[in-house]
């Protein structure tokens, strides 16, 4: 019970950082989704009623989150154990693919992509909001490949230098509509950020 608490304050502290642009990109989402890397599950309180969410989280410590809070806010959830490069999910057989703060930990971004592509049906949409490398000639460039390496240590693989948005850009997406944003935060590394949608 402990636990529930403390992710639902840490939830009110999220919802208040990224919210608008969240419900923003989710607003028309469809009644099955996927969600790579669901965490405490974040992103639900963006969903409607109803939606089925099939979530992809390596970490089995959050699957009783995920279930608990899917069933705060009227989801039907279905947790697999696995990671992104991996996912053991049919061909085509989503519309939609949701990560959230996710594609900075994960080994193989490029697999990903090609994973999220290969579930996607034809003109199905990936959404994500991203923290990601700053301009190269930034002073958060600077800062962000000082601490690179403890960083990764600190927070679980996080990789601050990833230039997440070109990746998603050249990985081949028919269209990619992204903006880039700074969020106001005291972890420097971590400010420049970007939204996007990129289908299928």
């Amino acid at each position: 019970m402990i636990t529930f608490w403390f992710f639902n304050l840490i939830d009110a502290y999220m919802h208040l950082k990224y919210g608008e642009r969240k419900g923003e990109l989710l607003k028309n989402h469809p009644d099955i989704l996927v969600e790579i890397g669901a965490g405490y599950g974040a992103n639900f309180r963006y969903l409607k009623p109803g939606t089925r969410v099939k979530v992809i989280e390596p970490n089995t410590g959050f699957h009783e989150v995920l279930k608990r809070r899917a069933k705060k806010y009227g989801l039907h959830v279905e947790v697999y154990e696995g990671k992104a490069e991996e996912m053991k999910l049919s061909d085509y057989s989503t519309e939609m693919v949701l990560s959230s703060l996710v594609l900075c930990s994960v080994k193989n971004l490029p697999k990903v992509l090609s994973e999220i592509k290969r579930i996607l049906k034809p003109g199905g949409k990936f959404v994500y909001i991203e923290h990601v490398r700053g301009h190269k000639h930034s002073w958060i460039c600077k800062v962000q490949k000082i601490v690179k390496n403890s960083w990764k240590w600190l927070f679980d693989g996080c990789n601050v230098t990833r230039d997440t948005g070109r990746i998603i850009q050249v990985s081949g997406f028919s269209k990619v509509t992204q903006q880039a944003f700074s969020q106001r935060t005291i972890l420097i590394p971590i400010i420049p950020h970007i939204a996007g949608v990129a289908v299928k």
